[in-house]
């Protein structure tokens, strides 16, 4: 019986990679297109940040014929490419929407005397807060503010005879624990789970839809049938091919991932700023919770394929499931390593919260053996569901 399983096993694996979709899917985009896109977007905001940090914004300054110390302070702020207009309040918002100025910063009209008597000087930053460099140049405005704020701060400490620690009296600085994580490993921690889940299941869909609706169309299931394979051999052969190619999309999905951070090529440097870090025990973790969700995958699909009449069927069944794999795989893009117990009951969410887990090396134990136990119950029951369901001939005649 043993021999039946491995033989249909084998023989559907090897058809299933003479499917160009397949090979392209599982082998030539993770591992080509997914470091290409990546570079290409990293390119993408390389360039844009660049050409922002280039770009001379104008701006508007109301009251500053008042205050005429205050803007050239500013102007005397170094890096801050702005170019810097005298406005009124009544022309200033009107300004902004027409985008001849970006950003409009308010001086009260006694702003050089309030400065001048050591007083705050309140300052109203306007801005289109739904335009990007509209942002970009209130964010410069107050930069240029505060920057105007330490000199003014310097000169009254001098004033008074007070040396400039005086205003600072906590020094703050961030040190990582060498055991700890970092912003590149937070990066991929949010990332991975999701293009995990993700690659696992789409990895398996046409090899799926292909062994049963696929076989079912072309008339060649009647045959598989009539063989002295049992239906229980027959459908653990399938089910075990499209289990394998699961798993392949996902681990060739991990090494497309790492290129990027390995690579130290420049394009990829938006996703390894702060350096990645991953311990043994967290890939270990990572490739064995694919398994799990390579069993659960693997029966939802075929259960699809052998429920369906044609290939054409089975794809209309796969757009909700996909949402009901994609939503709990999103969630975890957006939840924290540490979370309630009871998530660990939520398939597809359980084991990508597990890997997040594990990548940010903050473990909880009870968490990952309610998750594990979880996973194995309902990928036992999606690998019962489809036998029971080969055994139905109405189901597998069906045209």
């Amino acid at each position: 019986m043993r021999r039946h399983i491995w033989t249909i096993f084998w023989k559907e694996f090897r058809d299933i990679f003479r499917d160009k979709r397949t090979t392209f899917g599982v082998i030539i985009s993770p591992l080509l297109l997914t470091p290409v896109l990546l570079a290409f977007i990293g390119s993408f905001i390389l360039g844009q940040a660049k050409q922002a940090q280039a770009e001379t914004l104008t701006v508007g300054i109301i009251g500053a014929d008042a205050s005429p110390a205050i803007l050239e302070t500013l102007k005397g702020v170094p890096n801050l490419n702005l170019r810097l207009e005298t406005t009124t309040r009544e022309t200033a918002e009107a300004r902004i929407r027409d985008r001849s100025l970006r950003a409009v910063a308010e001086l009260p009209p006694d702003a050089q005397q309030r400065l001048t008597a050591g007083q705050t000087v309140p300052v109203k930053i306007l801005m289109d807060v739904g335009n990007d460099k509209s942002r970009l140049a209130g964010e410069r405005l107050k930069a240029g503010f505060n920057a105007a704020g330490s000199v003014a701060l310097t000169r009254r400490l001098e004033a008074l005879n007070l040396p400039p620690e005086f205003a600072t009296p906590f020094k703050l600085t961030e040190e990582p624990i060498k055991t700890g994580g970092s912003a590149g490993t937070l990066v991929i921690a949010s990332l991975l789970p999701y293009m995990l889940a993700l690659a696992c299941f789409s990895s398996g869909i046409y090899a799926a839809n292909d062994l049963v609706a696929g076989e079912k169309e072309r008339g060649s299931l009647e045959t598989l049938l009539a063989s002295p394979a049992s239906r229980r051999d027959i459908v653990l052969g399938k089910f075990l091919a499209v289990m394998s190619v699961c798993l392949a999309g996902s681990l060739l999905s991990i090494a497309g991932l790492m290129i990027p951070f390995f690579s130290g090529l420049e394009v990829y440097a938006w996703l390894v700023r702060g350096g990645l870090q991953l311990n043994p025990m967290g890939i270990g973790v990572t490739l064995l919770m694919q398994i799990p969700l390579a069993v659960l995958f693997a029966g939802l699909l075929i259960a699809i394929s052998t429920f369906s009449r044609n290939q054409k069927e089975a794809q209309s069944y796969l757009g909700p499931l996909l949402i009901a794999i994609i939503v709990p795989a999103m969630m975890s893009m957006f939840l924290g390593a540490e979370v309630s117990r009871t998530m660990a009951l939520v398939p597809v969410l359980n084991a990508s919260l597990i890997i997040k887990q594990a990548l940010l090396n903050s473990y909880d134990t009870a968490f990952i053996l309610i998750a594990l136990a979880a996973s194995a119950l309902y990928a036992a029951i999606s690998v019962l569901f489809c036998t029971r369901l080969f055994q139905k001939e109405s189901v597998l005649i069906k045209s």
